[in-house]
């Protein structure tokens, strides 16, 4: 990473970020408990491949699974204490979470691309849960790219961004563009045929393998 940051303020600020609300949409899922915002990941060798991953918002558990309690407990934890401490409690905890993510294995080409999760970071457009998975607004999209996005983006200093969904592509690229990032997005359209589909996702892959490789 190019640019200077304090990751245990920087997470703790969008898990303290309160620029929406139910009021503002009622598909936000958001209580001061189990449903706080959610930062993201940075690998530990992400500033060596600088590779970013954006999808769209974060998934809803379908039931309370064991490692969401902690998890969650962790990022409250880091947003009423935002010290080296509980950021490095947060970590622990996310590297033996993150891997029940959809994004490891299933959204992107991580093994095909020669990387580890350790290699990435990974954030949302929107980092807020919704309710039963919803769309977030277009709003709250807004919102929180220039709250949140805008910033991670400066300060990570990605070499290459692929956007999981072509939601998020749609509703980011415009500021990974600014900074003169090559990016492109993994296409989830269920509609997409095998071979469209696996066209996609080597296209990706070689963006990666050629500018982060």
């Amino acid at each position: 990473m190019t640019n200077q940051a304090s990751w245990p303020s920087e997470f703790a600020a969008v898990v303290a970020c309160e620029r929406c609300s139910v009021s503002t949409d009622r598909r936000l899922l958001r209580d001061p408990l189990e449903n706080v915002p959610q930062p993201g990941f940075i690998g530990d060798n992400y500033p060596s491949r600088r590779v970013l991953l954006i999808g769209q918002n974060p998934g809803t558990p379908k039931s309370r699974l064991a490692a969401d309690m902690p998890y969650t407990a962790a990022l409250r934890a880091l947003r009423d204490d935002p010290t080296e401490g509980p950021y490095q409690h947060l970590r622990k905890v996310l590297k033996t979470f993150i891997p029940q993510w959809p994004v490891h294995g299933n959204y992107f080409p991580l093994s095909e691309c020669g990387l580890t999760l350790e290699d990435i970071a990974y954030c949302n457009v929107v980092r807020c849960r919704t309710t039963k998975d919803a769309m977030p607004s277009d709003h709250t999209a807004r919102t929180c790219s220039q709250s949140h996005l805008a910033r991670w983006v400066s300060l990570l200093a990605p070499r290459v961004v692929v956007f999981i969904g072509k939601w998020a592509f749609e509703r980011g690229h415009s500021i990974v563009d600014r900074h003169g990032i090559p990016c492109d997005y993994m296409n989830r359209q269920r509609s997409l045929s095998s071979e469209a589909r696996l066209e996609n996702r080597e296209r990706v892959s070689e963006l990666v393998r050629r500018v982060a490789g």
